[in-house]
């Protein structure tokens, strides 16, 4: 009798324990794309997010970060949205914005590969002649656990010593697409 009453207490201590409530489970937040063809896949790391700042510039902010793994030095992937009003579903990178007075794109990317490189779209095409960056962002879906969405990029190296920007070695980023968390708007004074 003794022996059963020990089984029955531990069966007890086990099911109070394993019926607690754990939290909602983190969903598997992700990012791929494809570089010049060849596809790249990743597990967001708890770093990865869109952040959304609301500045008091005149214009709103949204920093998509892409990270895996404990380290942000390699195959991480930023886009830097600068939008006015509320957020739409599409962007443009050639689709100019004024910051502070000075026209600017709408879209800027920057990806670090597997061996840590950086590569940059930055330019606008109307005020640098011969300049071939470009991309576009698209937002398919946000929910309360994060925002869906689709991307595209034309990329450089910002180290290559070419002084002609039609001259630069192209990096396509195609097949792009993102499911990261949201983090709330981030008012700035």
């Amino acid at each position: 009798m003794h022996r059963i009453l020990k089984l029955l207490m531990v069966l007890a201590i086990f099911g109070i324990f394993s019926s607690c409530d754990r939290g909602p489970e983190r969903p598997d937040f992700y990012y791929r794309f494809k570089v010049n063809g060849v596809q790249k896949e990743f597990k967001a790391s708890p770093k990865a997010d869109i952040t959304f700042i609301d500045t008091q510039m005149g214009f709103n902010l949204a920093t998509f970060t892409m990270v895996t793994g404990s380290r942000t030095d390699r195959n991480a992937f930023v886009i830097g949205l600068r939008y006015r009003g509320e957020l739409q579903t599409a962007y443009e990178m050639q689709v100019p914005i004024i910051v502070n007075g000075v026209l600017s794109p709408t879209l800027t990317f920057f990806y670090l590969d597997e061996n840590g490189r950086s590569f940059l779209g930055t330019l606008l095409q109307s005020e640098n002649p011969g300049a071939l960056d470009d991309g576009r962002v698209e937002f398919t879906a946000i929910t309360p656990e994060g925002s869906y969405g689709t991307f595209e990029a034309i990329i450089f190296d910002p180290n290559e010593e070419t002084s002609e920007l039609s001259a630069r070695q192209m990096v396509r980023i195609t097949d792009g697409e993102f499911f990261l968390p949201n983090v709330a708007s981030i008012r700035t004074e």
